[in-house]
């Protein structure tokens, strides 16, 4: 197969949906398909994550990185894709995010190339933002195909849509993170990896392990990542009375490396679709808390068996450091957790993520455009 794959930046520091880009069109590549990629991108500065570089890289737009796309900027990415995809006539075009998925989906009208939308958000993030909705469901109703990483989160979309969603959760690299399981030497430290975003809610994680701080004066927390909400984080931290020993390092390359030293990992995320951090710490042998109303969480941790979930009740704070006091105070809770963790992700290998994309594709490219 002819795939053009289209993401709105890969220049951008860290992302989880950025890394299963590039991780999906490698592996396909790697199958032997003509995977061209195309982003919003000024040409010619180099990606975070590293693409095959045998791939075509087209750019579609000059976005500023991490930046929101502007209205200005639209018809002209839906002038280049129709054009791109004119000239190329790949078999099937996939376009990862909402951000994405609605320039091109809409500048591919009338090409006769079979569209896929892939959404990497929760349908939550749209209760507010009517207008991203209404352009969602207007590019949903004219694509081949819908991926979202979920069953669940499949499940809480409008039934409209449901038919013709395919629940392809993301890929995470199995066996360098599984490896990692078999000797691990954990410091007393609690780790979170993610944009500093409102939906993550580091505010909550901060003020949790505060509450809790004063009982193990060994520990320390680390959230790895960086976004639009530094500046509140930041504050956040200042004001916890225990900002010593809390890091806010930025975005961190060896992503794996702090799984490997992390005695817990924490996710305080208010929604995800897919949590592809939470899913590559369990494969990393490291227990895992999170609240049971987060889809992308609670898909992931078995409660009691490779992690903890919490309900968030009427105080989030206090439920989630109930939940790190647990985990800090029993060493022997925290390895029967870490030892079954691994086997708990192992579907979300890439390996096994990479056929269902194949498999939909195929069955996308023999149907034609919707």
């Amino acid at each position: 197969m002819k795939l053009l794959f289209a993401i709105k930046g890969l220049v951008v520091s860290g992302g989880g949906a950025e890394r299963v880009f590039v991780d999906v069109a490698n592996a396909l590549r790697g199958r032997g398909h003509d995977v061209h990629v195309a982003t919003f991108d000024p040409p010619g500065q180099p990606f975070f994550y590293a693409l095959d570089p045998a791939t075509p890289v087209h750019s579609l737009a000059q976005s500023r990185p991490a930046q929101p796309t502007r209205l200005a900027e639209l018809p002209g990415i839906m002038r280049k894709t129709r054009k791109l995809v004119l000239q190329e006539r790949p078999d099937a075009v996939v376009a990862f995010m909402h951000s994405t998925f609605v320039p091109v989906g809409l500048g591919m009208l009338g090409t006769g190339v079979p569209f896929v939308a892939s959404e990497h958000t929760d349908g939550i993030h749209y209760r507010t933002r009517r207008l991203q909705r209404i352009l969602r469901d207007a590019v949903f109703a004219r694509s081949a195909a819908i991926t979202i990483p979920s069953e669940a989160s499949r499940r809480e979309q409008p039934v409209r849509w449901q038919e013709r969603m395919h629940a392809i959760p993301n890929a995470i690299d199995f066996d360098a993170l599984g490896a990692l399981a078999t000797d691990r030497q954990p410091e007393p430290l609690i780790l979170s990896v993610g944009r500093l975003m409102a939906e993550k809610d580091y505010p909550t994680l901060i003020r949790a392990f505060a509450l809790v701080a004063g009982e193990f004066p060994a520990w320390r927390l680390r959230i790895a990542g960086d976004g639009n909400m530094r500046q509140q984080v930041e504050a956040e931290v200042e004001r916890s009375g225990v900002s010593e020993r809390i890091e806010l390092p930025g975005y961190v390359r060896d992503i794996p490396a702090e799984y490997a030293r992390a005695a817990i990992f924490a996710s305080s995320s208010i929604y995800e679709s897919f949590g592809l951090v939470t899913a590559e710490a369990l494969a990393a042998g490291c227990p895992a808390v999170g609240f049971a109303d987060c889809i992308g969480t609670a898909q992931l941790i078995d409660h009691d068996t490779n992690g903890l979930l919490v309900e968030p009740g009427e105080d989030r704070v206090q439920s989630l450091a109930t939940g790190l006091r647990r985990l800090m105070a029993d060493a022997a809770l925290r390895e029967r957790l870490g030892n079954a963790a691994p086997a708990s992700v192992r579907e979300y290998s890439l390996p096994s993520i990479t056929d269902k994309w194949e498999t939909m594709l195929e069955n996308v490219c023999k149907k034609g455009p919707a």
